[in-house]
């Protein structure tokens, strides 16, 4: 399929009908549902004079102006698609508002990126902490590692994940931390080294970010992390006025539309365009790019029929974690809690080839790896090492993708292969929500 940008003549409701009218009568100050007219004495409040009202009319037409976008992407094809991009465009709009709305860089506290968030490739064996921080400025950042395979920081200029408009300003690895024996650690996050634990920030850093990485489901949870601003740890908060929040509400309108954006378009022009659907290019560092140095990914594409399926063969590497996850067009990882959507090195069969086979596919076919497309016919595949370092991958042993037909799968599979029986899949994805339920304590 030629992925180009097209108009789609579809009626929009739900998104829409809240930007068009919802928003737009708390932004007028309409009447209340039972039709009488508006409090008089409220009228001060109301029109063109009152920044709070146009803040919010505002992120009404960010709303709309971002609906239209989805909805005349070249990825809103079939109900499916469809459906993912609208998903996609409520997550945005939860992200913006906990990221410029609620977060303070002077009275920080980390904001969870979980699967009501999920966004920019996300990674399913991930628990991202991100809070925005002042360029120049020390913080603290402290806590206990848990039983975690990497605690990894990174520290952003901008958003280096669109082109030009930022830059990854500095990284603290798991391999660089000093953990205390009960695995505490502080970090001194500021522009000038200090002894001990150290992640610079630069004059121009917007955002701190760190991953906790899971590798082993059954026996791996996060610790707890935290951040304070040097000097305001006991200082009391200053209420807000109606000039910030006009201010934050208005960031929040140009949040969502820059992410809304950003993310089906990177898709669409660094991958579907440019890369053979069913192929995967060699692994890289695209730290450059917003990734954690260290980090070897190769990003891929499947377009499947009912009666295909796709064969991706990986080799183990040297990274102590190693994983491989679907995701959508819109760049949000598929559903992980109850399906298998990922799987990393500990969670695959590992034939007696040397090699992991993983099975995409519309439907179960009974074997260990199988990755379940969830009735996507189109979709993005992303595979990660961490922990690289100066150790790199052969060409051997990159990992590569046969299109095949389900009729074949057995015979192109290695004969070793295990059979997965429907309650064993079962009892998998019960495993696989009790540990998303304790990851994100829900």
């Amino acid at each position: 399929m030629t992925w180009r940008r097209r108009d789609f003549l579809v009626t929009f409701g739900v998104a829409g009908g809240l930007a068009a009218g919802g928003v737009n009568a708390l932004a007028q100050g309409t009447a209340s549902s039972g039709g009488t007219a508006a409090d008089p004495s409220r009228e001060t409040g109301r029109g063109n004079g009152d920044p709070l009202a146009q803040a919010v009319q505002a992120l009404a037409s960010a709303l709309t102006e971002s609906a239209d976008f989805i909805r005349h992407h070249p990825f809103y094809t079939d109900d499916r698609n469809r459906a993912a991009g609208m998903t996609f465009l409520s997550r945005m709009l939860l992200w913006s508002l906990q990221y410029k709305l609620n977060q303070d860089p002077d009275y920080p506290f980390f904001r969870v990126l979980d699967f009501n968030t999920r966004v920019g490739g996300d990674n399913p064996d991930q628990r991202y902490l991100m809070c925005p921080i002042r360029g120049g400025e020390t913080y603290r950042i402290w806590g206990t590692k848990g039983s975690l395979r990497r605690l990894d920081l990174q520290v952003y200029a901008g958003t280096p994940w669109r082109k030009g408009a930022g830059r990854s300003a500095s990284a603290l690895a798991t391999e660089d931390i000093e953990f205390k024996a009960d695995g505490s650690f502080e970090i001194t996050l500021s522009p000038e080294r200090t002894p001990g634990n150290w992640l610079e920030n630069p004059p121009d850093s917007t955002e701190v970010l760190i991953r906790q990485i899971i590798s082993d489901w059954r026996n791996e949870l996060p610790g707890e992390v935290h951040i304070d601003r040097i000097g305001y740890e006991g200082a009391l908060k200053p209420a807000l006025t109606s000039a910030e929040v006009a201010r934050r509400i208005n960031a929040v309108a140009e949040e969502l539309k820059s992410q809304t954006h950003a993310w089906p378009d990177q898709f669409l022009t660094r991958t579907a365009q440019t890369i053979p659907a069913n192929t995967l290019p060699p692994a890289a560092d695209l730290s450059a790019r917003g990734g954690m140095a260290g980090r070897y990914m190769s990003l891929g594409h499947f377009e499947l029929a009912d009666d295909e399926a796709l064969v991706v063969t990986m080799w183990p590497s040297p990274a102590n974690y190693q994983g491989i996850q679907l995701m959508d067009d819109w760049m949000s990882s598929l559903e992980y809690a109850n399906r298998q959507t990922s799987l990393t090195r500990e969670q695959a069969y590992l034939s007696k080839d040397g090699a992991y086979h993983f099975v995409v596919a519309h439907r179960d076919p009974g074997v260990s790896n199988w990755l379940d497309t969830m009735g996507l016919r189109h979709g993005g595949i992303i595979i990660r090492y961490d922990g690289m370092r100066e150790q790199t991958i052969p060409p051997n042993r990159m990992p590569v993708a046969k299109k095949i037909t389900l009729a074949r799968l057995r015979r192109v599979l290695p004969k070793d292969t295990p059979a997965v029986t429907p309650a064993q899949r079962e009892a998998t994805i019960k495993e696989r929500r009790r540990h998303v339920q304790r990851r994100f304590g829900v």
